[in-house]
């Protein structure tokens, strides 16, 4: 697998091919900075910076600058070094390449594309810190070293309207270590609920609720989770001629779609396959759905008085559904000053910089989640880290015969929600479905594995 990912970076992007090279590590007085050793001072827990040094660096915020800049002459008084700064949240592998910036956030997906030109962060970076429900966002392209510190998050978590279930009689006062209500931690309890909704009429703000969950097959990546309910994940082992659809796994979550299409989910009549998540939370339409970031909830929480909880998915037989996620982080390509590269490193991945990116971008950050107590956040931001560590990024492994080309490409590409529609409509039985995504994956994979 690790020849297939590098494979594919070095076709997708023949520029990052060379570049510098330096492997030296010390410590104490006798260590040289000459370009090449990265030099660790013990006693100050700190790393020694080549003085007049230049060095690029995007930050996502104007005040991340400054608290940088602070800490850095707060470290290191009378050193004189050149900071190029750019106010960039979000750089991909050719316009950092484009705009020689050495120190930059990007998604997985573009930092493998720079996999040979990227610097490990140092082992006394961060050593002691926790990984509790973050280490899945990095497994693969810190598989060797750490190239890649997770920064912040951006997808679809899973929603509900604290207050219209409250003001339907609902108790929710009591929740999981996973944020949702303990009476609807389950889909087995959805289920029953979503049966039970239609015998009685629930009236919230003098108006009719008639849908439980707004299901959709409008979108592929958002529909992502569904097809994990059996604990099924796509290229699992990291193999992309082997998705997986052939696994048991991927038949349970056939099976739980057909058992979801046995109950009628939306009693209004709305068109079946509209996209309404965000009138969830802008019409509070239902008491249960999807929403992100973007969705302008804190706002509309004040201007309706409604209460929001973002929370991971319901389990379904005990298995976590899981969404997909883009997650950015910290990179720093080689550079002449590989020992101020590692302070730099040190200096943004200290809890502070955290709290700095907290309290001056919007962003939602990627925090173990033993850790999300410590920082000073909005009770939606804290509910979407911890939610977010309940999700998976999209699978970065390459075709073995064509590298520029990632197995989960197939999954954006070839047409399967009109089979998935079918199962929940119960026009085709999960067998017939699985041997369907068999052969659609295999027809795919001739077409474009050469």
């Amino acid at each position: 697998m690790r020849k297939w990912m590098i494979g594919m970076i070095a076709a997708v992007l023949t520029v990052v091919g060379g570049g510098y090279v330096y492997t030296g590590y010390a410590s104490g007085d006798f260590c040289r900075l000459d370009g090449n050793n990265v030099c660790y001072d013990a006693n100050n827990e700190v790393f020694k910076v080549e003085d007049r040094s230049k060095i690029t660096i995007a930050l996502p915020s104007k005040a991340m600058e400054d608290w940088f800049l602070d800490q850095f002459y707060l470290t290191h008084p009378g050193h004189t070094v050149n900071f190029d700064f750019r106010i960039i949240e979000n750089l991909s592998a050719q316009q950092a390449l484009d705009l020689g910036v050495d120190i930059f956030y990007t998604d997985t997906h573009q930092a493998a594309l720079l996999f040979d030109r990227l610097t490990p962060f140092d082992s006394r970076i961060d050593r002691n810190a926790s990984t509790e429900g973050i280490v899945q966002f990095t497994e693969i392209i810190n598989m060797d070293d750490v190239l890649f510190r997770p920064f912040s998050y951006q997808g679809l978590l899973f929603v509900y309207n604290k207050t219209m279930l409250e003001a339907l009689g609902y108790d929710v006062s009591t929740v999981t270590d996973t944020n949702l209500p303990q009476i609807f931690s389950r889909w087995e309890d959805l289920i029953e609920l979503a049966r039970e909704w239609r015998s009685v009429p629930h009236i919230y703000n003098q108006k009719e609720i008639n849908i439980v969950f707004p299901l959709t097959f409008e979108e592929k990546w958002q529909f992502y989770p569904f097809l994990t309910a059996g604990d099924w994940h796509m290229f699992e082992d990291n193999d992309a001629t082997q998705a997986g659809f052939d696994q048991e796994n991927f038949l349970a979550s056939l099976n739980f779609l057909k058992t979801l299409g046995e109950v009628t989910w939306d009693y209004s009549a709305q068109p079946k396959d509209d996209w309404l998540y965000e009138k969830v939370i802008n019409e509070q339409i239902a008491p249960f759905g999807m929403a992100g970031p973007w969705m302008f909830v804190d706002q509309i929480e004040g201007l309706k008085s409604v209460d929001y909880v973002f929370s991971a998915f319901p389990t379904y037989q005990d298995k976590q559904l899981k969404p997909l996620v883009i997650v950015t982080g910290l990179v720093a390509l080689k550079n002449e000053a590989p020992s101020l590269t590692q302070e730099i490193l040190r200096i943004l991945s200290l809890p502070q910089a955290t709290q700095t990116a907290l309290d001056t971008t919007k962003k939602i950050l990627v925090i173990a989640r033993d850790q999300i107590g410590n920082f000073e956040m909005s009770d939606n931001r804290r509910q979407m880290s911890l939610a977010f560590t309940y999700s998976e990024i999209e699978p970065i492994v390459a075709l073995p015969q064509n590298t520029a080309k990632l197995g989960f490409d197939f999954y954006l590409e070839a047409d399967f929600m009109n089979i998935l529609k079918s199962v929940y409509k119960q026009q085709l039985t999960p067998l017939e479905a699985q041997q369907q995504f068999i052969d659609l994956y295999q027809s795919w994979l001739s077409e474009n594995n050469r």
